[in-house]
Order: C-alpha cells, then sequence, then structure tokens
C-alpha cells in the first residue's frame, strides 16, 4: 500500500492510499477464502462447496467485505500517520483502477500544531468568598418574596405589581420574531408575567415600564429602544413598537417574619435565619469560585496560543449550539415549526460561539494528549450523569440511545477528556482574592 499526502489547507490534508493489483488481490483470496468456510449451501457442508458457486451466489457481499478490509487497512495506517493528527475525515471516496488496482482517498481535517504555554500554571484572581450584611438582608428578602401572596385587583397597575399579559414587537412594520428569530424573548410571547417598573428585569423594559396605569383589559402601543450592543445587527440601536394587551393584575403581599415562616428554614429566630443564610451564601461563593478558577485559568492559557480551526471542528460546534438554542426555544415553548422556518438565521448566529467553542475543545485536547491525560469510567460515569441532565433523559435511557449512537459516545468521550484537561489545568493555577 502506498501513501500520497496533499496539502489543501493549514488544516486539511488529501490522503491517497494505492492498492496495486496484486495487493487487492491477494486481500480479495483471504475474503473469498473465509466466504467458503461458512458459507451455508444446500448440498454442501460448510467449507465443501465450490469456489465458483460461492463467488456466484456471495458475489456482492464479498465485494463489499474487500471493500471494508481495505478501508480498514487504509483507515489505521491514516490514524497511525507521524506526519499529522486527524480530527475528523471528512470524505472518503474509492477508485477501482481497470487492472484490478484501487485507490481509497480521504480528505480529513488534522489538529493544527498548538504550541502550548511553558507552563500551565497561571495566576487566577476572584472575588473573596465573605458575606456583608447587605447580601444577607437581599437574601431574607429573596425568601419572603418567594413566600409572597399574589393577590387580584381591579385598579390600575402600580410599581411593583405583577401583571399577566401578551406583548408583540415590531421594527418598521416588521416583526421582531423575523428580524431576531434566536431572541424570543424580544419577538412575542403569547401570556407572560412582568413585575411592573422593575429596572432590573430582563427583557423589554418599555413593556415592564409601558403597563404602569394600565388596567386588565387595556391595550397599548410603547415603545422600547434595543441597546447598541445587542448580539444582532438588524435590532441593536433600533426602536421597537409593542402592542401589549393587559389580561391580569395582581398585588404582591410579604410574609412577616414570624414562626411560621421561620420553621419553613428549620430555625427560631431571626438571628439563626441570618447565620444559616450566611453560610449558604458562602458555599455558593466557593463554588462559583471555583467554576470561575477554572475558567479564566482556561482563557489566560488560550489567550497565549493562536491557530487554525479546522473546518469540520467549527461545523460540529455549530451544529451543537443550534441543537441547544432548539432545545431552550422549545422548553420556552416555541414550536418546531417557528424552529424550522428560522434554522438557517439560528445557524448563522451561532458562528462566533462556534470558534469559541471550538478553539477550547482543540486546546484542551492538546493539553490532555501532552499530558498523557485519560479517561476512566468514573470520567464517564459522570459525564453520563450529566448528560442527562442535561438532556432531561433517564440514565438508563441515555445509556441506550448511545449506544446505538457512534458518534455521540464519542463526542461524550471527548468532553470528558476536556473535563479532565480542565481539571489539571485548575489544579495548577494560583488563587489569589480581590482586596
Amino acid at each position: 500500500m502506498k501513501t500520497n499526502i496533499e496539502n489543501i489547507s493549514d488544516t486539511r490534508r488529501k490522503i491517497t492510499f494505492s492498492f496495486d493489483a496484486a495487493e487487492v488481490a491477494g486481500e480479495n483470496e483471504k475474503v473469498v477464502k473465509d466466504f467458503v468456510k461458512s458459507a451455508k449451501i444446500p448440498g454442501f457442508r460448510p467449507g465443501k462447496a465450490p469456489v465458483n458457486m460461492v463467488l456466484k451466489l456471495y458475489a456482492d457481499s464479498i465485494k463489499e467485505q474487500l471493500e471494508r478490509t481495505l478501508t480498514s487497512r487504509a483507515a489505521d495506517a491514516l490514524n497511525n500517520m507521524k506526519e499529522f493528527d486527524v480530527y475528523a475525515v471528512v470524505d472518503l471516496s474509492k477508485n477501482d483502477k481497470d487492472d484490478g488496482a484501487a485507490e481509497l482517498v480521504f480528505t480529513a481535517d488534522i489538529y493544527p500544531d498548538v504550541k502550548l504555554p511553558e507552563s500551565l500554571s497561571v495566576k487566577v484572581e476572584l472575588d473573596p468568598v465573605s458575606v456583608s450584611d447587605e447580601e444577607i438582608d437581599n437574601a431574607v428578602q429573596f425568601h419572603r418574596n418567594q413566600r409572597a401572596k399574589y393577590n387580584e385587583v381591579d385598579r390600575e397597575v402600580k410599581e411593583g405589581d405583577f401583571v399577566r399579559l401578551s406583548y408583540k414587537g415590531t421594527i418598521d412594520g416588521v416583526p421582531v420574531s423575523e428580524l431576531a428569530p434566536e431572541l424570543p424573548l424580544y419577538a412575542d410571547q403569547k401570556s407572560t408575567w412582568e413585575e411592573a417598573g422593575n429596572k432590573d428585569a430582563p427583557g423589554i423594559q418599555g413593556v415592564v415600564q409601558g403597563i404602569i396605569g394600565m388596567k386588565k383589559g387595556d391595550k397599548k402601543v410603547v415603545s422600547h429602544e434595543f441597546p447598541k450592543d445587542v448580539k444582532n445587527d438588524k435590532i441593536a440601536g433600533k426602536t421597537a413598537q409593542y402592542e401589549v394587551e393587559i389580561f391580569d393584575v395582581r398585588q404582591k403581599e410579604l410574609p412577616e417574619l414570624d414562626a411560621d415562616f421561620l420553621k419553613g428554614f428549620e430555625v427560631d429566630s431571626v438571628e439563626k435565619l441570618r447565620e444559616k443564610i450566611k453560610e449558604g451564601i458562602e458555599a455558593e461563593k466557593k463554588s462559583n469560585n471555583e467554576v470561575l478558577k477554572r475558567q479564566y485559568a482556561v482563557e489566560k492559557l488560550m489567550g497565549a496560543t493562536d491557530f487554525k480551526l479546522p473546518e469540520s471542528a467549527v461545523e460540529d460546534e455549530r451544529r451543537s449550539i443550534l441543537e441547544e438554542m432548539m432545545l431552550r426555544f422549545m422548553s420556552q415553548g416555541a414550536s418546531r415549526e417557528d424552529i424550522e422556518k428560522n434554522k438557517e438565521a439560528l445557524f448563522e448566529s451561532a458562528g462566533k460561539e462556534a470558534e469559541g467553542r471550538a478553539k477550547m475543545r482543540i486546546f484542551l485536547n492538546r493539553v490532555a494528549r501532552a499530558n498523557n491525560l485519560k479517561i476512566d469510567n468514573e470520567d464517564m460515569s459522570r459525564m453520563l450523569w450529566q448528560e442527562a441532565m442535561r438532556t432531561r433523559t433517564k440514565p438508563e435511557d441515555l445509556i441506550k440511545q448511545i449506544q446505538k449512537d457512534r458518534m455521540r459516545a464519542n463526542r461524550l468521550r471527548s468532553d470528558a477528556l476536556l473535563q479532565k484537561a480542565i481539571n489539571f489545568i485548575a489544579e495548577k493555577a494560583e488563587v489569589s482574592f480581590k482586596s
């Protein structure tokens, strides 16, 4: 078998494996012998049927097996090449020659040459985990809000009221849903709740502020100016008109910090409640810092490297992001028809994020390889559990799905290895806290 390598780009190669007629004939002879041994033909014991009869009855199967054999040999050679490390095979073709020879032509994306920093130890600065009285006050208020009663009222909407409403936005007569399909919150909602006048509310402040003074059953058109930093050039800095209709107005009534309230936290005094809340905030900050430590350390190291990205790596990440978007939109009530209608725009919007993810995946893979990191059963179990939680699938059902989907299984193994690389980097990080 001869090999010829052609450079298509920095990260793509065309590799041709040539088998001369004698090699093809030799492999074909082995395949035929195997078929003769196992062929079940009436009137003949296994292995005793005439070769010509086997060739006639199993011609197509013999040809398919020969192709699989040659492809397997070429694939093994491809994966063991010293010149480069294959990221993904993007195309494969077979050329049969008149003289009995054959060629297998692989088009493969390869890992770029990533020059890792001399040291993976970086300095990371994090927020302290101390808790202020103001944070505790806010947390107490949060818990009171969670247990609040919402009483229906028949009056004009006041600041702080909770209002069930619908809205539909347009810019110069064009629906926002068409201009920014990847931002459904800004498009339209058939029934949603808003806290009137809440300046910190996510979404459309023009609606949140504009409903003050309206009553149940009222309809009104309000304006909203989108910030210039919105991640969509078609709506950034533009003013939209929203048709709003009020369905329900409710006034919030907060509970007192009495015995019944404290009982829900298994404490018997406000002081003990505050102490318990403080411990919870500290634990949450420590957990968040652990996540940020991993993120900042990887980002710093990646920032010191620059390399070309394989096309298939970016496309893989783009498809993955699109799938996540679709799941999120469907959970928010969007129909599959709406998503399919805007699929092209969603795919395009995923481009920049896909490049960042692809760079991180390749960088971490090279870290894992350079440091001989391997995944074990515990790593895979953890990854399967995370995937089950993400997709809201029972672990046992997920395992069955993966057993039938080799590409998905490989992706999960790759993700498990990348998490191990992140952990490896995080362990080396030097942490300091902001003053």
